[in-house]
């Protein structure tokens, strides 16, 4: 058996290459495997575009305009209802995962250790929520409000789907001011009188004072840093709202949402506490 060194590259003779007799063989051999490797290739290719995207359903293009913008819509539309789906099932997971992070960051004001896109400290979570995650006004307060409670009923053995933004503004100052037990006793109290399926925004109002809590109202942080920006004159503030709230205009309030009457007369309630005020 020879030695590779006794084979030279350069010296294609048959009686030293032990490969002269297959050369031509070896060569079609060759040939036929790279033709097939370069079909493998081309074929990969195009596997890796989706059918939709080759343009597959097209309008014909001697069609009337009006049909052809028809059927465009039509698939544009269906893309965006299966990219809504799946961004919504993104989201719930993102929230489910980073939510308690979020609120952490909230509660304790952490968010103010970071400077936002103008260089200063942020003043408003809303705020950093878009600028560094690209979260919506709705989706922070989801974020800060709605999971908490959800959580604690879960815990509790009390799950439910969701909590309306109704259900959220009596729930989520209770939270904050009195704990978690508290949230749980106005829940249970609501719950053993309910007329629905879960207490309703009202049911739980009551609940708060059967349970004897007093709940002051919690301002939206960027609607109070907006007033403080705008350098809002408390009392022309409240001289508009006495020229607005005539009785007419407060029963009218009552009947449509009696909810946010209930809520601003409790704001106007406890600052009148504070001041050492009562009402006669």
């Amino acid at each position: 058996m020879g030695r590779l060194s006794d084979f030279s590259l350069d010296d294609s003779s048959p009686a030293t290459s032990p490969h002269a007799d297959d050369a031509e063989g070896t060569q079609e051999t060759s040939d036929s495997e790279a033709a097939k490797e370069e079909a493998a290739r081309t074929n990969t290719e195009t596997a890796k575009v989706p059918a939709a995207r080759l343009g597959t359903g097209l309008p014909d293009p001697e069609t009337e305009p009006s049909e052809q913008l028809v059927l465009c819509e039509r698939a544009i539309h269906d893309a965006k209802v299966k990219w809504r789906s799946a961004a919504d099932k993104a989201m719930a997971a993102f929230l489910e995962e980073a939510g308690p992070y979020f609120v952490w960051v909230h509660e304790n004001k952490l968010y103010k250790h970071l400077k936002g896109n103008n260089g200063k400290p942020y003043r408003s979570f809303n705020r950093y929520c878009q600028e560094q995650h690209g979260i919506s006004r709705s989706s922070g307060y989801r974020i800060t409000r709605i999971i908490p409670l959800l959580n604690i009923l879960a815990r509790a053995d009390h799950p439910v789907s969701d909590l309306s933004s109704r259900q959220t503004q009596v729930l989520h100052p209770v939270r904050r001011q009195h704990g978690e037990d508290s949230v749980l006793k106005v829940w249970e109290t609501a719950w053993s009188t309910k007329r629905g399926a879960v207490p309703s925004p009202d049911e739980l109002s009551r609940a708060v004072s059967l349970c004897g809590l007093v709940v002051r109202a919690e301002d939206d942080e960027d609607e109070k840093l907006a007033l403080t920006q705008g350098k809002a004159n408390p009392g022309a503030e409240v001289e508009k709202a006495v020229k607005i709230l005539v009785p007419d205009t407060v029963r009218l309030a009552v009947r449509e949402d009696p909810e946010k009457v209930l809520l601003l007369a409790r704001t106007l309630n406890a600052a009148l506490e504070e001041a050492g005020i009562t009402i006669g």
